[in-house]
């Protein structure tokens, strides 16, 4: 049989238990789902219970007295059958999850305290020389540096081209630059 002879008879055989309907039920749908299945589950079990528990919820709605509107529609349903399936199992997995009795410390060898304190120190110095920058060389600086907004929008809320921008970047670095060896010069 192909997809198409599911029909409203195929269907009503399958709800009647009809061992060759039933037996190509599964012959038909078996591999497709467990290609289907073999891309989201990691071991066979998984697959074969997947597989297994959504046949028996398609032949439970099948039995049901209002069983399937569309006989025609019958891989669609059981596809969708399969996807909810594989959500409860990956919910029902993620759910009993445990962690190990014993964890291990987690030690961080990258903290240095005196590295710490270079940082704090250099992001100090930063926000000094910021401070004494003009304010329109301080926005542009940390426009382009802290925020790395996108240059194209920067030309255009300046109203300049961006070789001009690039221009000014350069003064504004340069007048930064010049503020550093004027804190280098005062702290030796």
């Amino acid at each position: 049989m192909s997809q198409f002879d599911f029909n409203a008879e195929y269907v009503r055989k399958l709800a009647a238990g009809d061992r060759d309907t039933q037996q190509h039920f599964t012959d038909h749908f078996t591999p497709i789902l467990r290609i289907k299945l073999r891309t989201k589950l990691r071991s066979f079990q998984m697959i074969e219970d997947v597989r297994q528990d959504t046949f028996l919820r398609v032949l439970e709605k099948v039995r049901e007295n209002n069983g399937i509107h569309v006989p025609e529609r019958l891989g669609a349903f059981v596809n969708s059958v399969c996807n909810n399936v594989m959500m409860e199992y990956f919910r029902e997995s993620a759910r009993n999850r445990q962690m190990p009795d014993e964890i291990p410390e987690i030690i961080d060898d990258t903290a240095d305290p005196s590295q710490n304190i270079t940082v704090k120190e250099r992001r100090k110095l930063v926000a000094d020389i910021l401070a004494e920058l003009s304010p329109k060389d301080r926005s542009l600086l940390m426009q382009v540096f802290f925020e790395e907004r996108n240059k194209d929008d920067i030309c255009r809320e300046m109203n300049v081209t961006s070789e001009y921008l690039r221009v000014l970047i350069h003064r504004a670095k340069a007048r930064f630059r010049a503020i550093l060896d004027r804190f280098k010069n005062n702290i030796h």
